[in-house]
């Protein structure tokens, strides 16, 4: 079970590799997950945004948490998107990955219709008490949910025993600080700004980076924040972020989960599969296009 005060390092978001006819490729998610903890990150996230978990059914849902922990055994920590459109639909999804023995979820409220601030913080502790023996991670994302989980609301929540604390995409910083300070909860932002969070008091990084190109810049950057060397990491940081500004705008103007599988697909690092349905996959011509303009700028990544 993940606990605030064990959380934190790099922990990679994974994608689900779908079929070309939109079936889950088991065989696939487990050798993606062999291959991730192999080389020295310290935790797999599935099932987020990247993970499609508002795409993949719950029967194959089931399949994949199954899958993770199983191949994992252990040796790295497992946390599992357990997201739904309501409380009792997430409690039972979060329940089933805590008897699979899943070391944590990460959930953003309930999302189709806007949620008020009580309603919000009621639904993590719902979540929190139906099922005690997982650790539970905030994914803060109001992109989606239109709700902001502030510094108020967190401090509330950390009430909760086992809840460990946040996923962020918030770029706001006076947020970030506001929330670092107001609890013992640990929070991690993405690749684009997890250093000047850990500055602050961030304990790690969700980051795409480790499924792209092998985890090499995002793990130096991450063991320079905890040397404290902070020159380094902000070079890093930049480099970091150049990288996916330039990746991404190789492939046009497609979906973020439909462009980030294609980029994962160039390196061929891990197998990211197809996007399933309603999700129109990168033309594959346009695809061979960028990754030969990606190898060659950034082909000292994957090697």
């Amino acid at each position: 079970m993940l606990t605030r005060e064990k959380m934190g390092g790099v922990y990679a978001l994974v994608p689900t590799p779908f079929t070309k006819s939109g079936e889950f490729d088991e065989e696939a998610f487990r050798e993606n997950t062999r291959r991730l903890c192999e080389v020295g990150i310290h935790g797999i996230a599935t099932t987020g945004t990247f993970g499609e978990f508002h795409t993949i059914p719950w029967r194959d849902h089931q399949r994949l948490i199954k899958a993770l922990v199983d191949e994992a055994k252990g040796s790295i920590v497992t946390i599992v998107g357990c997201s739904a459109v309501n409380t009792d639909e997430a409690i039972m999804k979060v329940k089933f990955a805590q008897d699979c023995g899943a070391d944590a979820v990460m959930n953003v409220v309930p999302f189709y219709q806007r949620l008020t601030r009580d309603e919000s913080v009621k639904y993590f502790r719902d979540l929190a008490e139906a099922c005690p023996d997982i650790g539970i991670v905030i994914y803060n994302n109001p992109n989606t949910t239109k709700i902001l989980i502030d510094a108020e609301m967190y401090r509330e929540l950390s009430e909760e025993p086992n809840i460990c604390g946040s996923k962020e995409i918030v770029s706001d910083f006076v947020h970030l600080m506001k929330i670092i300070k107001a609890s013992n909860l640990a929070h991690m932002h993405v690749d684009s700004l997890f250093v000047p969070m850990m500055m602050w008091g961030g304990k790690g990084v969700f980051s795409l980076t480790p499924v792209l190109t092998k985890p090499k810049l995002v793990l130096e950057a991450y063991n320079a924040c905890k040397e404290k060397n902070w020159e380094k990491a902000m070079k890093l940081q930049y480099e970091i972020n150049e990288f996916n500004e330039f990746a991404r705008r190789l492939y046009g103007d497609y979906t973020w989960i439909c462009v980030s599988k294609a980029i994962v697909n160039a390196f061929g690092f891990i197998n990211a599969g197809y996007p399933r349905r309603p999700f129109i996959p990168v033309p594959e011509d346009l695809q061979e296009k960028a990754k030969r303009k990606l190898l060659e700028k950034y082909g000292d990544l994957w090697t």
